[in-house]
């Protein structure tokens, strides 16, 4: 009877010990679960690098960590001595060619109404040289017929004859100057055409002005943005190259948090949602909106064991904007409603 009490006792122990096993079992999933539920994200901010366009020596730092910059503000200077010669020089090369240009308009003009006058005149010249020419060959037809038939003496012939030489060699001579003045046109283009090119000239060198003025005005560095700066990677006397950083700007009204939603979560969120966010700290809470939701997967994966038997799970990134002053970068932010 003693046996019997033992082994009941013995049975009762064991499923009592079974009962607490399985409920620790539960109770752990409940919390594994719970845990799991909760997604944490890391605040980001637009942060930038100011380089610098042009090489040179810094000759002037304006703004140091943690100064409040405006947009548009000079934050450095670079030593502009070199692109000022520069640009000295390309205004006297134009300041040349201005004058070379009006002189060249000035005398192609002045040769063109000089060549037009010329070639109306001969033209007009040679009009009157042929219609001396028509009238002087009909009398010499005429009294040639004359003097054939003994109408007029050899003389008065000889005399219309001669008119009429002298009307074909006139009418010769205005057809030379004709083609004269047509040269002095074709002299005008040549002009025209000097004048165009010196203009070209000039054209050119008022580009190479321009480009010279854009690297000198960008010997003043400016803040793309209204910000803080948070990086300053050189000194006053340094030497920097073109497209080298100076300093690192942050945006504060500009941030966001990242998270990393599994797959199998994803269809809690949707884009224009407004979600609820909570920081380390429980009073630190901030709202924000889901602006971009990723269509491709992270690095970052929940990996699947061998006793479970499940598939590797992956994660996508789910951008909220929240743009809070109450938000710095780095900091690590849980969703509250799940998403929902």
């Amino acid at each position: 009877m003693n046996n019997g009490f033992y082994t009941s006792g013995i049975k009762r122990w064991l499923a009592f010990s079974l009962a607490i096993t399985l409920l620790a079992s539960l109770l752990s999933g409940c919390s594994t679960q719970s845990t799991a539920q909760e997604v944490w994200g890391r605040a980001e901010a637009k942060e930038v690098d100011v380089n610098s366009k042009i090489p040179g020596r810094v000759i002037q730092l304006l703004v140091k960590e943690g100064d409040q910059v405006e947009k548009g503000q000079v934050i450095a200077r670079i030593d502009n001595r070199d692109i000022n010669a520069q640009a000295n020089q390309a205004r006297a090369v134009i300041k040349a060619l201005e004058a070379q240009t009006v002189q060249a308009s000035t005398g192609t003009s002045l040769q063109d109404q000089t060549a037009v006058a010329t070639l109306d005149a001969a033209k007009a010249q040679l009009d009157k040289a042929g219609a001396d020419l028509t009238l002087a060959e009909a009398d010499y037809k005429r009294f040639s017929k004359l003097v054939t038939s003994g109408s007029i003496s050899r003389q008065l012939f000889d005399n219309y004859q001669a008119r009429y030489q002298a009307a074909q060699s006139g009418y010769a001579q205005a057809e030379s100057a004709v083609a004269r003045a047509q040269a002095g046109l074709l002299q005008t283009d040549m002009s025209r055409n000097t004048e165009t090119a010196a203009q070209g000239k000039l054209e050119q060198s008022q580009a190479a002005l321009a480009q010279v003025e854009v690297a000198l005005d960008e010997t003043e560095i400016k803040a793309p943005f209204a910000g803080i700066v948070t990086a300053k990677y050189v000194e006053e006397g340094a030497m920097v190259s073109s497209g080298m950083p100076l300093i690192a700007i942050q945006d504060p009204a500009d941030n966001w948090v990242n998270l990393k939603v599994k797959e199998t979560e994803l269809n809690k969120y949707q884009l224009n949602q407004t979600v609820n966010l909570a920081g380390r700290d429980s009073n630190l809470t901030v709202q924000g909106t889901i602006v971009d939701i990723s269509k491709k997967a992270e690095f970052a994966t929940y990996r699947s064991t061998n006793e479970r038997g499940d598939n590797d799970i992956i994660t996508f990134n789910v951008k909220i904007q929240v743009n809070s002053d109450k938000l710095r970068p780095g900091m690590r932010f849980k969703i509250l409603d799940g998403g929902n």
